[in-house]
């Protein structure tokens, strides 16, 4: 498995929109193949957010790339001029439980 992280720094006015944005984008990412779980916190009080992506393998991350999606999160976070950070890291350990 593979893990990608996406952070961001936003101004407190464009939480709302990322919000807006990714209630979206978010369940359109899950239906992309290789996705095996999503998780998107927010940290108001530090100001910032994080995604978190788990992949069933690092082709599937290269897929999504060099895909159309992330295209669309690019131009959204250019329009609000959001430098975003983008890491992606083998997964170590996994485990499965019920939330």
């Amino acid at each position: 498995m593979f893990i990608t992280v996406t952070t961001s720094r936003p101004k407190p006015d464009q939480f709302e929109k990322i919000e807006t944005f990714l209630s979206k984008f978010l369940p359109r990412l899950e239906q992309q193949s290789g996705v095996v779980a999503i998780y998107h916190y927010v940290r108001p009080e530090r100001g910032d957010d994080t995604t978190l992506v788990i992949w069933e393998n690092q082709e599937a991350v290269k897929n999504y790339r060099e895909g159309s999606l992330i295209q669309e999160a690019v131009a959204f976070e250019k329009e609000l001029n959001l430098p975003s950070t983008r890491e992606g890291y083998p997964l170590a350990y996994a485990t499965s439980f019920e939330a």
